[in-house]
């Protein structure tokens, strides 16, 4: 009996970790700047924003875009023509402290912006963002929730400021 429960034990973590494991963890990275900034890491496990997402109210789940709306199958086949078509550099813009650059690397858009002392880097999964602009024209919230797994294993975004304070954004 003894081992039964201690099997139990073990296998409810084990089963919850596998769960995570599987469906893969939002890392949230925050450092202040200077001396004395504060530096906190949330790790979200994204079957938790999953399943919170299935608890939001039906008329809340589907983000309103207006006009926009009728552009999302413009969107999508843009998007598809992008992970069809080969890497390179689509867009450099250079001013004298400013600099932007966006590339389709893989299977991944790439955008990196710096402005004097400041640095963006956002990393976009073209599949991605393809489930979320559904193939019905929609888009919602829940969708791109599911649609980051196939970001694993990528930063999607990371800011530097000028004084040192940082903010990353990866899922692994």
């Amino acid at each position: 009996m003894l081992k039964l429960l201690l099997a139990g034990a073990v296998a409810v973590p084990m089963a919850g970790a596998g769960v995570v494991a599987a469906t893969g963890v939002a890392w949230v990275d925050v450092q202040e700047g200077g001396r004395d900034g504060h530096h906190i890491v949330l790790p979200v496990p994204l079957a938790l924003a999953q399943a919170a997402a299935a608890f939001v109210p039906q008329a809340q789940r589907r983000v309103d875009l207006g006009d926009a709306r009728r552009y999302l199958p413009v969107a999508r086949e843009a998007l598809q023509a992008l992970a069809d078509g080969p890497d390179g550099e689509l867009v450099r813009v250079e001013e004298r402290d400013e600099q932007v650059v966006v590339e389709k690397v893989g299977r991944m858009l790439r955008v990196h912006v710096k402005d004097g002392g400041e640095d963006v880097l956002v990393n976009l999964p073209i599949e991605a963002a393809l489930e979320a602009v559904g193939e019905d024209g929609s888009f919602s919230p829940a969708r791109v929730i599911q649609a980051l797994r196939h970001a694993r294993f990528t930063k999607l975004v990371e800011v530097t400021g000028r004084d040192g304070e940082r903010v990353k954004i990866s899922i692994w």
